[in-house]
């Protein structure tokens, strides 16, 4: 699976939701969450009770994990 980053300039987010970032990783929620608690998503963090990605470099990490 080949997943493409939105082009530059784009009006995207420069984030992504926990909710929106799960159905692109192909994992299950427990799995990626532990990935999270081990620190092995790059460009997580938690604010509050909620994950964020920053959507760039959760791109780069899914072409590194699928491909």
């Amino acid at each position: 699976m080949k997943v493409e980053a939105p082009a530059s300039g784009s009006s995207e987010a420069l984030t992504l939701s926990f909710s929106q970032a799960l159905p692109l990783t192909g994992l299950s929620r427990n799995t990626l969450y532990s990935l999270l608690r081990a620190g092995e998503v790059p460009g997580a963090r938690k604010l509050g009770n909620t994950w964020r990605f920053t959507r760039t470099t959760f791109y780069d990490w899914l072409g590194h994990k699928v491909s």
